[in-house]
């Protein structure tokens, strides 16, 4: 028997309810985390890529990390649904090898109260292993469902590289080092990596140490920016600030006062 290990390394499961009317607007500030959301009662509409998908009762929503999308929460007098928002090693399967857009999956019914348990039991950060063991379920069965745009392939020199950076985002990197990693000579490295990625190396960092800093706001409302800034290794607090400003359009205080875990 092969196999086939999934590496969380985040998981937040939570119940909501939205009004009739509601709209949760998110084209200018892409998801932080993978999301699926089961609807319990009520329905959606999902506006992704100039397309409109309709959501009911026993679907479930999967939204990608990086989607940006708003919805329109039309169930009266409310919907009421569970969701799941988790992160995966990169690269790692099922999600880190695809492409998956955002999309509807049908007739989910068998799998309502796996999301109920994960909501339950998921508040805090891989809240217990009977909650990840539910969560694995779910993605079993939903990622036998789903369609996926195409394979990613990504250039191997560089793969290393990727990994320790999502691993290491909270300390100072150096291309050489990372270059090292890959056994490439600096300039192939990060002309290989901005072709790759679409970007430079430390602005990959950046990008991802924005993404915790986004999580970190909403797990941890104790934390001030200057201890969250610290946290993340910015030597500055202003720096950390303004970085985070320019990838989410919002200060960190603004974006706590205002972000949400909702679809």
């Amino acid at each position: 028997m092969g196999q086939h290990p999934i590496s969380l390394t985040y998981l937040h499961g939570e119940a909501f309810e939205d009004t009739a009317g509601t709209v949760r607007d998110f084209r200018r500030l892409p998801r932080p985390l993978h999301s699926v959301a089961y609807i319990e009662s009520g329905e959606a509409e999902f506006v992704y890529n100039g397309k409109s998908m309709l959501v009911r009762a026993g679907d479930v929503i999967y939204v990608a990390k990086g989607n940006c999308y708003y919805s329109i929460w039309k169930g009266i007098p409310k919907t009421i649904f569970f969701s799941c928002h988790f992160d995966l090693v990169p690269f790692g399967a099922p999600i880190g090898t695809r492409i998956y857009p955002l999309q509807v999956i049908r007739e989910c019914q068998n799998l309502r109260d796996a999301f109920a348990e994960v909501a339950a039991s998921g508040t805090e950060e891989l809240a217990s292993l009977y909650a990840v063991g539910s969560f694995c379920q779910i993605l079993s069965k939903l990622f036998a469902r789903m369609h996926y745009e195409r394979d990613l392939t990504l250039n191997h020199r560089i793969v290393e590289a990727v990994r320790y950076i999502e691993a290491h985002y909270d300390t100072p990197l150096r291309v050489p080092e990372l270059a090292q990693l890959c056994h490439v000579s600096p300039s192939y490295f990060y002309e290989c990596f901005k072709r790759e990625m679409g970007m430079s190396p430390i602005e990959y960092k950046n990008k991802i140490t924005v993404l915790h800093a986004e999580r970190a706001l909403l797990d941890h409302p104790e934390i001030s920016i200057e201890e969250l800034s610290e946290q993340l290794g910015f030597e500055s607090s202003i720096y950390f600030r303004r970085l985070f400003k320019a990838h989410t359009g919002k200060t960190p205080r603004e974006y706590r006062n205002t972000a949400d875990r909702s679809m």
